[in-house]
């Protein structure tokens, strides 16, 4: 659930500490300055939206990079950086409590940290007490350690949950890791376009530890979109037009001006065109040219034929579709269409009948390790 407040205030941001020295060093720190007062500025009149969420700490004796040690003046500290990122979107994140969850199967995630692509977030979320988490909303738990493997993961699902460590790959965290992947859980993705050290940004050398991070007005406006509803993003599976993508494109530009919109879309394909628009960090207000729908599509493309992913995203793949939890995939468990597994099903299925075993999936994914993870 959410609030709004009228706010209407202006912020202001102190300098002191603050150090340049070098003409290269100023323009590298006023560029992400920039686009940071921007957004300011967009989110100038904008009422503030208010979203609880419940913060964890995870707990083990078993395992110590998932017995977190922050104390709760310390989690409290990091919201108010979270805080002074996201005020650029009038979004405001309360901590509605902190407690504590025993992590339920440390030797998974022990497992997974040795080898994390594709296991460690399945190990994360088996490690739950799904009973303790806020129905409905936004949910923070947090490790102690992730060293080299991640700096946090959305899991989007009814209950979005985030999982973050106090340390990852660079460290200790900065609280913008937290506020990235929030970021998630209000619907953005990783950025295509948007440079200069914004929030969103996966990675790449313009990507710096910094306690605040920009968010373009074209983000504010999705993040705002999601919200407003008061719940986390969850993916939506769209029907697309069929065709090659410059045919794809000519048929969303209806009046075949080389710019697509949203509302020019017809109205059968609406609501996918919107999804188009939102991985690429675009609001339902933007435009896109044929120049930059053609960068997207070759990003997402490039994006879904990553090399090395084999057996060991299984037990992710399980997780996510295994609903009896008998160890077997049925094609009723499979419903997804946009998902891997969905999509290969059935040349996984080595004796066709109609099931996906751990053996097939195995000998399968080692045959082609070019496919990537179950999404």
């Amino acid at each position: 659930m959410h609030q709004k407040k009228n706010d209407n205030h202006q912020s202001s941001h102190g300098r002191e500490g603050l150090w340049v020295h070098s003409p290269l060093a100023a323009i590298c720190f006023l560029f992400p300055l920039f686009f940071f007062a921007a957004s300011l500025h967009a989110a100038e009149g904008l009422e503030s939206i208010h979203l609880s969420v419940r913060v964890f700490r995870f707990q083990s004796d078993e395992d110590p990079r998932l017995n977190c040690s922050l104390s709760d003046k310390e989690i409290r500290e990091q919201f108010v950086a979270v805080n002074d990122t996201w005020k650029q979107a009038s979004i405001v994140w309360e901590i509605e409590s902190i407690r504590e969850m025993k992590a339920k199967k440390p030797d998974l995630f022990s497992r997974a940290m040795m080898n994390p692509r594709g296991q460690l977030a399945a190990a994360l979320v088996q490690n739950l007490q799904d009973d303790h988490l806020l129905v409905g909303g936004f949910n923070v738990v947090i490790a102690e350690d992730f060293e080299k493997s991640i700096g946090g993961v959305f899991i989007p699902q009814a209950d979005g949950i985030v999982f973050y460590a106090k340390r990852g790959p660079k460290g200790i965290q900065t609280p913008a890791v937290l506020a990235h992947e929030l970021g998630h859980a209000l619907g953005l993705p990783h950025t295509i376009f948007e440079k200069g050290n914004n929030l969103m940004m996966g990675s790449g050398p313009e990507r710096v530890p910094t306690r605040v991070k920009p968010v373009t007005a074209s983000q504010i406006a999705i993040a705002r979109q999601y919200a407003e509803v008061g719940k986390p993003f969850k993916p939506q599976t769209l029907k697309a037009p069929k065709g090659n993508p410059a045919e794809v494109f000519h048929f969303l530009d209806s009046d075949s001006n080389g710019v697509l919109t949203v509302d020019e879309s017809p109205t059968e394909y609406r609501d996918y065109a919107k999804e188009f628009f939102r991985k690429a960090s675009r609001s339902p207000n933007d435009e896109i040219n044929r120049q930059d729908y053609s960068k997207i599509v070759r990003q997402r493309s490039s994006g879904s034929r990553r090399v090395g992913y084999g057996p060991e995203i299984i037990p992710q793949i399980l997780t996510r579709f295994d609903s009896d939890q008998n160890g077997i995939l049925s094609r009723a468990e499979v419903k997804n269409p946009s998902s891997v597994v969905f999509r290969f099903f059935k040349q996984w299925d080595l004796d066709g009948d109609q099931q996906l075993t751990r053996k097939e999936m195995e000998e399968s994914l080692k045959r082609s390790r070019a496919q990537p993870p179950a999404n």
